[in-house]
């Protein structure tokens, strides 16, 4: 009896520089609102805090789409590509480029391991 398990490799540093990118514009959007507040007097800086928080979530959601789900690992480097340049932060948009361009033309290559190394094959 053989058993054959398929080990995928992961998208691991694609994942890891796309998640850090979702938190750097979640947290970006957080400072940028409340120092926006403080020194510009009616100044919307609830709208720059919604949109850095909608930006942020959609690159974490499509750095874990990326890493979890091979079938919609396209849909989430897309989001993260998306979504890191229009959330205005810096640092989120060179970290989500980077994370989103690996999540794109991650190669991935399925590897089966058996159990017996025979090559017998039963009837």
């Amino acid at each position: 009896m053989t058993l054959a398990a398929n080990v995928e490799p992961k998208p691991t540093a694609a994942f890891a520089l796309s998640l850090l990118a979702g938190i750097f514009t979640l947290v970006g959007a957080f400072i940028a609102s409340t120092i926006t507040s403080l020194l510009v007097p009616g100044f919307p800086s609830d709208l720059l805090l919604i949109w850095g928080s909608i930006a942020g979530i959609l690159v974490l959601v499509g750095s874990w789409l990326l890493y979890n789900n091979a079938a919609q690992r396209k849909l989430g480097s897309t989001l993260v590509l998306v979504f890191s340049i229009l959330s205005m932060n810096f640092i989120g948009l060179i970290l989500g480029l980077i994370g989103g361009f690996l999540g794109f033309t991650y190669k991935s290559t399925t590897t089966t391991t058996s159990s017996s190394s025979r090559g017998y094959t039963p009837p």
